[in-house]
């Protein structure tokens, strides 16, 4: 038959704390949010455009959300939709609105194990309307944490 050893309190303590320190949350520092980054150009030539201003809503199911809104930028950053494969945006340049929808597909990216998983995307189509916006193009559509543009928008 096999004995069983007292476990003394002190030991009982040493154990405890070596099991709830292992399992400690650590901070997350990284970022988590991918965002899509649009460079503005001037039609035509192609050079860096300024806005005079700029605003950026989007509306979805819930609620409406505004990105957007400066005076003299030539470029913006905005996350799409995490839950869709689809993003409309209502951009004002200078006064005037355009509309732009944007087709994506999302896969889950782990960031790190203190910051979880984010949603990477691959920008797949655009559409827009031509009141002030001439061109919409996808120059890089890999939509992730990397900070490189991802549209060119001539005007």
């Amino acid at each position: 038959m096999t004995r069983l050893l007292p476990i003394t309190p002190s030991a009982a303590v040493i154990v405890l704390i070596i099991s709830l320190s292992s399992c400690s949350v650590q901070p997350c520092y990284e970022e988590t949010d991918p965002l899509m980054i649009t460079e503005l150009l001037v039609s035509g030539t192609g050079e860096m455009a300024k806005a005079d201003s700029l605003r950026v809503y989007t509306y979805r199911t819930a609620d409406t959300l505004r990105f957007i809104n400066e005076k003299g930028v030539s470029r913006f950053a905005l996350p799409l939709d995490p839950g869709n494969d689809e993003s409309l945006f209502l951009i004002t340049l200078n006064g005037v609105t355009d509309t732009a929808v944007i087709w994506y597909e999302r896969r889950p990216h782990l960031v790190s194990p203190e910051c979880g998983y984010t949603l990477f995307s691959e920008i797949r189509g655009l559409h827009t309307t031509h009141n002030i916006i001439d061109t919409l193009i996808i120059e890089n559509p890999t939509v992730d944490l990397d900070g490189q543009k991802n549209l060119h928008l001539f005007y």
